[in-house]
């Protein structure tokens, strides 16, 4: 049954039913749809893994902010403070006082920003465990139509209409230094910002770095080709664009000699020009002149929190930009790379400290 969401206490009344009874329901939330069924049962979790077609994996628990305690060991308290409720999942160590329906030492915790799941929550008043709605592996469902026609087990679909956001950030809270295990709608930057200090990658992500210039011909590519032989490729993705760019050419000629003589190689470059998606994707975007750091903000406005001239990265200087080469000669290009070489050798040392080797 698909019912438009609403602040009727009657939906709220026939969820809570529908979970009593070890049944399966679809929610929105502040990021994409969610199976949900009682967190503190074991069967009604077993059905979801049935229907997930997935074993392993635990779910994420949505508990009510006044009940976190109960369920969970509060720490790294900033973070929680300031981003729950919203897109983040915080791996918590179980209270071995909480009654819930898995036996995980550590469960994950989130608590989306998004009202219709704050008011049900207090309603319910005790946690449900949440999956995202598809089959383990595929791609999520984004509208209550799709849900309902893959998915016939489901017994009620709170219809939001379309929801498209990411996913949350999934971060472990229960290690010294909190290490991010899913990339999602928080940026890392944003956590360290809070936090006060660098966290950590998963061995299983990549670090994605993004140089940005004009024409993606010479500095961001340059800047590209030297900092990744100071990297490691298999923990770290390095990427230029530009903001003036036209795909599928060359880096130029200078630049290509200059990176060589760095220990570098960007003979296969292909200039391309910046988009939306190369943006959302970047952990850390570095660009050469505030003209740049402009396009990236106009594209994408919430990509303040991880854009920087690349020699004011961590620096405690203003409007340092980088003298574009283009048209000049060879030492030009060379100049160009020396006054780029200190601060990418501090940004790729930077880095370093977030990953796990």
């Amino acid at each position: 049954m698909i019912v438009k969401i609403s602040d009727d206490k009657e939906i709220y009344k026939r969820a809570a039913e529908i979970l009593n009874n070890n049944g399966i329901i679809a929610i929105p939330t502040d990021t994409i749809y969610g199976f949900a069924v009682d967190g503190t049962r074991y069967e009604p979790i077993k059905r979801l893994k049935d229907l997930k077609k997935r074993e392993e994996k635990p779910f994420t628990y949505f508990i009510p902010r006044r009940l976190l305690q109960d369920y969970a060991v509060i720490t790294k308290k900033k973070i929680i403070d300031c981003f729950v409720p919203g897109p983040i999942t915080v791996i918590l160590k179980k209270n071995p006082d909480g009654k819930l329906g898995s036996d995980e030492e550590k469960i994950g915790v989130r608590i989306p920003d998004y009202d219709f799941v704050i008011n049900f929550l207090d309603y319910y008043n005790k946690p449900i465990a949440v999956t995202s709605a598809n089959i383990s592996g595929a791609p999520e469902l984004l509208n209550p139509f799709e849900i309902a026609e893959k998915f016939s087990e489901i017994e009620l679909i709170i219809d939001a209409g379309t929801l498209s956001g990411k996913p949350s950030t999934v971060i472990d809270l229960t290690t010294p230094i909190p290490v991010v295990k899913r990339k999602g709608a928080i940026p890392i930057l944003e956590i360290e910002k809070i936090y006060g200090r660098r966290i950590k990658l998963d061995p299983s992500l990549k670090f994605n770095l993004l140089f940005v210039c004009s024409g993606n011909s010479c500095r961001s590519p340059m800047a590209q080709g030297i900092i990744k032989t100071m990297l490691d490729t298999r923990y770290v993705e390095v990427k230029s664009a530009g903001t003036a760019a036209m795909d599928g050419l060359p880096a130029s000629e200078n630049a290509r000699a200059i990176v060589k003589e760095f220990g570098g190689d960007i003979s296969d470059h292909r200039t391309r020009y910046l988009t939306e998606e190369l943006i959302d994707e970047a952990d850390l975007i570095l660009v050469m002149e505030f003209k740049h750091y402009e396009t990236v903000l106009e594209i994408s406005p919430g990509s303040a929190i991880k854009t920087f001239l690349l020699k004011e990265y961590k620096r405690r200087t203003k409007y340092n930009e980088v003298s574009d080469p283009v048209g000049r000669d060879l030492s030009t290009y060379r100049d160009t790379a020396l006054e780029m070489f200190p601060s990418l050798r501090f940004v790729a040392e930077d880095i370093k400290r977030r990953l796990i080797q």
